[in-house]
């Protein structure tokens, strides 16, 4: 079956809305399971905003979001109810009643649909015989609110940052609400990267509490990362929250750098203001040790918070270099990247940068390919027919680097 065969087959079936899905010819289930998020309290607008951890109060600087008058972005991170209950899925072969190892799936930067991940998941499924947990970051996927992929309403807010911003660039009303929020105040990045983090921790918990039927309590854990996912990949697999990752594979696709070394400037995914901000704001806080946001800077002191605190070790590629070598180097056969050559959002070179090292001694494998038709960071695997068997063999050469290392 050639790659937009199965895609289609995938998303016609995912789409059905049934909480399990089998189907036969394909030998794979597709399981929706309900979770609460337990760390919302972490986020804007909640009334109980201290670390649990320490017992101790910690206010928010209400300075610190911009406010456009508009509700659709004005929302309060804490009052969006699909973020804090959602479904997340698990992918894994029919065949395997238990499966005794699971990976967990991260996706890219303003994702809003399962569907383009769906053929990964289950040839991934198929090859490993592990089940796949497809997780969403927090504001993404299911976690986000409906109107943000609303065209009407999304393009009153490009015609807001027109005005205000004149000199923007690749706005659209698909990256509106993600650059609105992020420009408002780029730490969300972090915040919701905590409760991601947080949240798959409660996830492992259930797995090894048997309460998930699917996935054996002893199951191995691994971590697969697309883009921005492969940035909470190596976070969770550096951070090795309750020693659950000690023994975790990490497969970076189009990605592995620090944030800095992304370009995610595209109408798919950020504008040109948005991006700017953030990055200055980073580079601003690291500069000052956290000084305009107290909060943040708890959550970021190594002695308070040594696992939450890698965070900052991954924003920006000359801050922290020496300590995030050094740990890249204890767990430097537990991590492979495949990466593409014609990446603009994500060089290889700076996957090696981050990854190999300054000096290249850091003997993580990466892998650098180039495909025989035109794609781009976010289509990797076009759906056009003209070059359906190229990329069908792009798909599954790409698919067999990543099972044959999880199965090393």
């Amino acid at each position: 079956m050639e790659y937009c065969e199965l895609h289609e087959v995938l998303k016609s079936h995912f789409d059905s809305g049934k909480d399990r899905i089998e189907i036969k010819e394909l030998n794979v289930t597709i399981e929706a399971i309900p979770f609460e998020s337990k760390v919302s309290d972490l986020l804007y607008g909640s009334e109980h905003q201290h670390c649990s951890k320490h017992q101790q109060a910690l206010e928010i600087n209400e300075k610190g979001y911009l406010f456009y008058n508009h509700p659709t972005i004005d929302l309060k991170d804490f009052d969006i109810e699909c973020n804090k209950k959602f479904e997340y899925y698990i992918l894994k072969r029919a065949d395997i009643e238990t499966a005794d190892g699971c990976i967990f799936f991260f996706h890219g930067l303003n994702e809003k649909k399962w569907d383009k991940y769906l053929p990964w998941a289950y040839e991934l499924a198929q090859r490993t015989k592990k089940a796949i947990i497809l997780f969403p970051i927090a504001f993404h996927m299911n976690r986000a609110e409906p109107i943000w992929s609303d065209r009407h309403h999304m393009m009153e807010v490009v015609s807001f940052r027109k005005k205000k911003y004149p000199e923007n660039m690749n706005y659209s009303y698909v990256n509106a609400a993600i650059s609105s929020r992020l420009e408002a105040h780029p730490q969300r990045m972090f915040w919701s990267g905590l409760q991601t983090y947080s949240d798959v921790t409660e996830v492992v918990k259930n797995i090894k509490s048997g309460t998930i039927k699917s996935i054996a309590a002893e199951a191995s854990l691994n971590l697969f990362g697309y883009s921005i996912g492969s940035f909470l990949s190596m976070i969770i697999k550096m951070a090795d929250p309750n020693d659950y990752f000690t023994q975790a594979k990490v497969f970076c696709f189009c990605g592995g750098m620090t944030i800095d070394r992304m370009f995610p400037i595209s109408k798919y995914i950020m504008d040109t203001q948005a991006t700017v901000k953030m990055q200055s704001v980073f580079t601003e806080l690291l500069s000052s040790d956290f000084k305009s946001d107290s909060r943040l800077k708890h959550y970021q002191t190594d002695a308070l918070h040594s696992q939450e605190s890698w965070f900052k070790k991954m924003l920006r590629y000359n801050f922290f270099q020496k300590e995030r070598e050094e740990r890249i180097r204890e767990i430097q056969s537990q991590i492979k990247a495949y990466v593409l050559e014609k990446d603009s959002v994500a060089p290889p070179m700076e996957a090696l940068n981050t990854l190999q090292g300054g000096y290249r001694n850091i003997d993580v494998d990466i892998e650098i390919k180039d495909f025989p038709y035109e794609y781009s960071h976010m289509v990797p695997f076009p759906l056009t027919h003209k070059h359906k068997k190229d990329v069908t063999e792009a798909f599954h050469h790409f698919i067999k680097s990543a099972s044959d290392f999880y199965g090393s």
